[in-house]
């Protein structure tokens, strides 16, 4: 269970929740080489809601619905749950033209809600900034989110955001989206070594939903296992560009264990209160695992960090991310189920921009 000083937050008109989540968003969700553990997945599933989870973020994209279809299996199993679920719509083609053509998206989301045996979904994000050329299929599928709504099948219009690794024309179009579409929530990423991206005039992400009264729902605050001790791969011109960075990883990881305590529980704490101190509009979702590693999350959290401790640790994670941006290294690739397969710091691929 959560601490009482983690009140539920506002991410939408309506949609009340407590700032711990959980998503399918993890290497563990991949299929890799062969498919994942089906079993430990569905366990570590019913632990989070044991435990009192009111939202799973998962997509149509994770494994090819299997994700959802694992989610809808729980959810079948406590048929008095109060567990809400968002998802996403944009990256599966299927048979149509292309992934916004024609009633595309209405056909997706019922087979979304029949995989996950519900009536709604809280939060339909649009993943994909690709709208056809021209943005032919922009209109439409906006008056279709919005029909969506308004007949109660959603209950908030999502829209996928920039993150720390987004390029200025990415985030350029992201505000265009943003006005045209008017999401209620925007869905990123963020975390101690990626942090919320400036989108303009010195105002960061979680700045501006907050001024335009819109929710922040923040994938990957771990930097993928990273800040729960997970060793990154990594990608570099120059080997020991590789050791350098692992190295300024290792050490601010100690300097944070120096002050909070070496074990695992600690190092979730300071990683997840931290990236929920950043914006107060926002909840995180962690990625699901088996049993004992989604228990350790909703027991982690007890004691919010102090203006000192917070300083500390944004100190850590400055010399840190410092340490990542050398200019001889390309990447630290961390594998996820990201449709390239990968989320990679501190270049991350831009979504598709057809205009």
């Amino acid at each position: 269970m959560l601490p009482r000083d983690l009140a539920r937050r506002s991410v939408a008109p309506g949609l009340l929740l407590k700032p711990l989540c959980v998503g399918t968003g993890t290497s563990r969700w991949s299929a890799g080489t062969g498919r994942p553990d089906d079993e430990k997945l569905l366990d570590g599933l019913r632990c989070a809601v044991e435990s009192g989870v009111e939202l799973v973020d998962t997509a149509d994209s994770h494994l090819h619905g299997h994700a959802e279809r694992l989610v809808g299996k729980i959810l079948k199993e406590n048929r008095g749950h109060r567990v809400q679920v968002s998802s996403t719509v944009g990256r599966v083609l299927g048979s149509a033209p292309h992934p916004y053509a024609g009633p595309r998206v209405r056909h997706q989301l019922e087979q979304t809600l029949e995989n996950l045996y519900l009536a709604e979904l809280a939060v339909y994000t649009l993943e994909s900034y690709d709208f056809g050329n021209g943005d032919r299929y922009l209109a439409p599928v906006v008056e279709q989110m919005r029909t969506l709504r308004d007949l109660g099948q959603i209950r908030a219009i999502g829209l996928r955001g920039p993150d720390g690794c987004s390029s200025p024309r990415f985030i350029r179009r992201f505000l265009e989206l943003f006005d045209e579409i008017h999401p209620d929530v925007v869905w990123t990423r963020a975390n101690g070594l990626l942090p919320l991206p400036d989108v303009g005039d010195g105002e960061d992400l979680g700045a501006f939903t907050n001024r335009h009264g819109v929710g922040l729902l923040i994938a990957s605050p771990l930097a993928s296992g990273i800040l729960a001790g997970r060793r990154p791969r990594m990608e570099t011109r120059a080997g020991d560009q590789a050791v350098k960075q692992t190295a300024a990883i290792d050490h601010g990881l100690a300097v944070l264990a120096d002050r909070f305590g070496p074990s695992a529980g600690a190092r979730l704490r300071v990683a997840l209160r931290f990236i929920l101190h950043q914006a107060q509009n926002a909840v995180v979702a962690v990625g699901v695992g088996d049993r004992t590693e989604v228990s350790r999350y909703f027991d982690c959290l007890k004691g919010p960090l102090c203006a000192t401790d917070l300083a500390v640790v944004e100190e850590v994670f400055q010399l840190v991310r410092n340490a990542m941006r050398l200019p001889e290294a390309r990447t630290m690739v961390v594998e996820t189920t990201d449709p390239a397969g990968r989320e990679v710091f501190p270049v991350q691929p831009d979504t598709p921009l057809r205009r």
